[in-house]
């Protein structure tokens, strides 16, 4: 796979037409990582609506939340049934989630912050 650090909202959707959805979504996954990194770390899993077992697309979760905080993660698990546009903006919607994760603490999920967050990074893989 090329570099593609200056082209990503080109190959996020759909160029060139050889990436793969799972490729496609590698790579978003790497640009986040190195655009918008979290206080801890975040990882990401696809499993299919078979194995999630609801009708969802997706989550966001702070696992080993009672340990001390170089042992805790992130984990957004995605929903690989849906297509790549629902793939897509919903790891954009979790990655906001961890972003904000003080406001999840709150109760506030949906908050003016995450809303920020969100569009910031909508704008930044979505808008040329």
């Amino acid at each position: 796979m090329n570099d593609v650090s200056d082209e990503r909202a080109k190959y996020l959707h759909g160029q060139p037409k050889d990436l793969t959805v799972d490729q496609k979504f590698r790579l978003i996954i790497r640009l986040l990582r190195r655009d918008f990194p979290a206080d801890i770390p975040i990882k990401v899993r696809r499993k299919t609506a078979e194995e999630i077992k609801r009708k969802i697309f997706g989550w966001c979760s702070l696992a080993n939340s009672g340990k001390s905080k170089s042992e805790q993660y992130f984990l957004i698990t995605i929903n690989k049934s849906c297509s790549w546009a629902q793939q897509f903006d919903t790891v954009l919607h979790e990655w906001a989630h961890a972003l904000t994760w003080n406001e999840v603490e709150q109760g506030k999920d949906h908050s003016d912050l995450f809303a920020r967050a969100f569009g910031k990074l909508y704008r930044t893989y979505i808008e040329d």
